[in-house]
């Protein structure tokens, strides 16, 4: 059985904690993950919901696809933008979930993402590491875009 590889931008989040977070912690704990500062986020002590602000992929979208390429070194990759360009609600959405322990505070992450590539099959039944590691990368890695910190990615099998 094969599996697809998925990467895109997080449209919108919810975050749920075991244990009651104030804004300071939550701030801390989703931007080990996502950026928030262009989100548009409501904060509880249990929960966390974000929204991508308006113009943020609109005006970042071309120059992201323009360095994905430039990571794999080919230019196919950018078929999502060819057909949707930097409308983002003309893009394919995938829900998706992380959960992540920090210290004695559990969360999962639950994320509506804007697909910008599948790859092929994959001939692994499952993966465990890679989206957490694509996401902390693009999270963590300068390459000059701010959409790096929206990066998800996912494994549909």
């Amino acid at each position: 059985m094969g599996a697809f590889y998925i990467l895109g931008i997080v449209k919108k989040f919810e975050a749920k904690s075991t244990q009651p977070l104030d804004q300071v912690n939550w701030n801390h704990y989703l931007n080990e993950r996502l950026d928030t500062e262009q989100y548009t986020t409501t904060l509880a002590d249990y929960t966390a919901k974000g929204e991508l602000k308006e113009g943020v992929f609109e005006e970042n979208i071309k120059i992201f696809y323009d360095k994905l390429i430039e990571m794999t070194g080919d230019e196919k990759i950018a078929i999502y933008f060819d057909h949707s360009g930097t409308d983002i609600d003309k893009y394919q959405v995938r829900d998706t979930m992380m959960k992540f322990e920090y210290h004695d505070v559990h969360i999962t992450l639950s994320a509506t993402i804007a697909i910008l590539f599948i790859e092929g099959k994959v001939f692994v039944e499952e993966f465990s590491f890679e989206p957490k590691l694509m996401n902390w990368l693009f999270r963590h890695t300068d390459i000059s875009n701010p959409l790096a910190g929206y990066v998800m990615s996912d494994v549909l099998s």
